[in-house]
């Protein structure tokens, strides 16, 4: 169950932390799960929005964000200042190039600073979303930018997680 830690950071969509929570891996069902996300001992980093969207849909993943060794309070003023300046630099990028992008046009912050926090600290987005069809989605935007991106088995697997 111990993490081959490999050094690389995880920034989650929300899909992703709750598909896991309420529908994939139950913390009731599958509490081997959430003790290897907790194990990444703060490399799985939590941005503001995503906390934000976390806070309005599922309380008792909020507490254990809270509780876990999670970085689950990752913001602009949590970073340094040149730090927080690309962090903006790539939102700002993403929302000009991307304005087509559903979570652009319709204010859902969370996939576009996700990205942005990604590309500006050298991290792997995980997230459910798969590319398909005429809809943009996270991992075409990845793609395009040259971030990482995997769902949450592919991170289970880079982080050697039971097996």
């Amino acid at each position: 169950m111990a993490s081959q830690m490999n050094g690389r950071v995880y920034l989650p969509d929300t899909s992703a932390l709750i598909a896991a929570w309420s529908e994939r891996y139950p913390k009731d069902v599958f509490p081997e799960v959430w003790q290897f996300m907790d194990g990444l001992n703060g490399r799985l980093r939590v941005c503001e929005y995503v906390r934000a969207e976390v806070d309005r849909n599922v309380d008792d993943l909020l507490e254990w964000l809270d509780t876990a060794t999670v970085d689950s309070r990752l913001s602009l003023s949590s970073l340094d200042g040149d730090m927080a300046e690309s962090v903006q630099r790539h939102f700002q990028r993403i929302s000009e190039g991307w304005q087509h992008w559903r979570a652009v046009r319709t204010g859902n912050h969370a996939d576009p600073w996700v990205i942005a926090y990604a590309q500006a600290l050298g991290g792997v987005v995980v997230s459910e979303e798969q590319s398909g069809g005429n809809v943009i989605k996270i991992p075409d935007v990845c793609r395009e930018l040259g971030v990482a991106h995997m769902n949450l088995l592919d991170l289970f697997r880079d982080e050697g997680f039971g097996g």
